[in-house]
């Protein structure tokens, strides 16, 4: 974001009191779209802007950006325990686990991670951004990624591809299957051979 868009983000928190229900959910999402790309900034703009008595439930991620840098953002070549987060049932903040693939949007970007909602699970993922085996930069496209670890997760190498890359593919083979028929009935038309 730029920091004009900054800036007007910092005045609708402090003004969120005086909001109707359509404005609190584009602000929102306005910080949900932040937080993909600086999620330390966003949740530093929450904190410094939004009043105490404000009531906002702000997204998981921004809530979670202290635990995730105090736990994982420094040691994220190193194994750590999942960590609970407060206020969400049966939800944990935890590295990527061996032999696993994890699909969802990317909710948040800090320095050294990237942060992932487990569709399976609703956990937040860290993945170590040096590891992943392509690099980012936020299109809005994040909503359907799959991350996996074919062997070791942490220190390992993560496969990033695109979740519905694998129905792209069966409508590939699909489609040249029909065009190679398509092909084939023509070629027996020129010939005299028609069915």
């Amino acid at each position: 974001m730029q920091k004009a868009q900054i800036n007007e983000l910092a005045r609708r928190l402090e003004d969120v009191g005086r909001m109707d229900n359509a404005q609190r959910t584009a602000l929102l999402r306005d910080i949900e779209r932040y937080a993909k790309s600086d999620l330390y900034g966003a949740a530093r703009l929450c904190k410094d802007h939004l009043q105490k008595d404000a009531n906002l439930r702000l997204p998981t991620a921004v809530m979670a950006a202290d635990r995730i840098g105090k736990h994982f953002e420094e040691r994220i070549r190193e194994a750590r325990r999942p960590v609970e987060l407060y206020g969400e049932q049966d939800r944990q903040i935890r590295q990527p686990e061996d032999g696993r693939e994890y699909k969802g949007p990317i909710v948040g970007t800090t320095p050294n991670c990237l942060i992932q909602r487990d569709n399976e699970t609703g956990d937040l993922i860290v993945h170590a951004r040096n590891t992943l085996n392509r690099s980012f930069e936020m299109t809005g496209n994040e909503e359907a990624l799959a991350i996996s670890y074919p062997f070791k997760a942490v220190g390992g190498v993560g496969l990033v591809r695109d979740a519905d890359h694998g129905k792209q593919s069966e409508l590939g083979v699909e489609h040249q299957h029909s065009h190679h028929q398509v092909r084939q009935r023509e070629s027996n038309l020129e010939m005299g051979h028609a069915r």
